[in-house]
């Protein structure tokens, strides 16, 4: 299933992020791409708010790699930016935690998609239309996830 959204504002953002959040039932792995400044950890705090973790938490692990955050389930968060074509080099610890709760990796198109085909797939994609404007794809094969 594909489902794509526009977004106007960073709230707006975050709000599509939370509705993605609420269909999730752990055990998801959350593949979320897109340019510098398109929206990626906005959408990443909705999805926290989702799974009762204050989204103001939430940060860009840019420098630790991944933060791990308690919620309703353990909520995971890579950053691979400063890796970039070496991001490969931790898919293992991306494999290790997958499963356990909800893992989220912010530039996964650095990523072996193909590696994780297995697993309970989520890939979003975020595009900059415009200065706060966003376009946002969500590709999946669970059938319960459903974003009207």
């Amino acid at each position: 299933m594909i489902f794509a959204h526009r977004s106007s504002c960073p709230e707006e953002t975050q709000q599509l992020g939370e509705r993605l959040g609420a269909c999730l039932r752990g055990g998801e792995l959350i593949f979320v791409s897109g340019a510098l400044g398109s929206g990626k950890t906005v959408w990443l705090k909705g999805v926290a708010r989702a799974l009762e973790i204050d989204p103001v938490e939430v940060v860009s692990p840019s420098f630790t790699l991944m933060n791990l955050y308690p919620g309703r389930f353990p909520f995971y968060h890579f950053d691979l930016y400063r890796l970039g074509e070496r991001s490969r080099l931790i898919e293992d610890e991306i494999s290790e935690v997958t499963g356990r709760g909800v893992v989220a990796v912010e530039w996964a198109q650095f990523l072996d998609e193909r590696r994780f085909a297995g697993e309970a797939l989520v890939a979003v994609r975020l595009e900059t239309i415009g200065e706060t404007e966003r376009r946002l794809e969500v590709r999946t094969v669970l059938d319960y996830i459903r974003l009207p």
